[in-house]
């Protein structure tokens, strides 16, 4: 049976209740939770892509946010930590994630309909991404990008850069090195992905006005 959601109007007023599968098809505005992971080794600072698992119906093996899913039937966006905990293995108390924020978006293919306010976080945790528990049939990998190289590449100045990767082979992780390039992140209309690296070199940089 298809999980219920909330449904919404454009002005996110409350109107209903509807099955995950109708939403999608028949476009109802939605809420999800969005938590990108940053991380400090040294001097150098990261942000962390979730590389969605190959069978995914949408964008699979692409780059996407750390962890991310839809607020079921009654859910505060605060519930949304149990994705952390489902994709990545992780228990986090709620006060350690940074709000940014409810960034508004609708897109449409052959396959769906998506209309979502979709709730964001930082989460500052300085875990090795070799050390995360990834979800079966959901999360292929995690990659962690330098959040300079990242700017760059957002802004075009170059085509790619290098990155840690940590992928599950046959249930284990097994880390190597990469080269990342612009088009392997999922396609956003705006440029969340910019933002989210302006957040986050902010973040380090000790701002507390942080928003999406």
């Amino acid at each position: 049976m298809s999980e219920l959601l909330d449904v919404f109007d454009s002005k996110m007023n409350h109107i209903g209740i509807a099955s995950r599968e109708d939403v999608h098809k028949k476009g109802y505005w939605h809420q999800t939770f969005h938590c990108w992971i940053i991380r400090q080794d040294g001097d150098n600072k990261y942000v962390l892509f979730q590389i969605r698992d190959k069978e995914k119906d949408v964008a699979p093996n692409k780059l996407d946010i750390t962890a991310a899913g839809h607020l079921k039937a009654g859910e505060s966006k605060e519930d949304g930590l149990r994705e952390l905990k489902e994709e990545l293995g992780i228990v986090v108390d709620y006060k350690k994630l940074h709000y940014l924020g409810i960034r508004i978006t609708a897109s449409e293919n052959l396959k769906q309909i998506n209309k979502e306010f979709a709730h964001v976080y930082l989460l500052h945790d300085d875990k090795k991404i070799e050390e995360y528990i990834l979800q079966e049939e959901e999360v292929a990998g995690l990659v962690q990008v330098n959040i300079k190289d990242g700017l760059r590449l957002c802004a075009k100045e170059i085509e790619s850069v290098p990155c840690k990767c940590v992928r599950r082979i046959n249930g284990e992780n097994k880390i190597s090195e990469t080269v990342l390039h612009f088009n392997q992140f999922i396609p956003r209309i705006d440029s969340y992905y910019y933002k989210i690296f302006i957040m986050a070199e902010r973040f380090f940089q000790g701002n507390t006005y942080l928003s999406i």
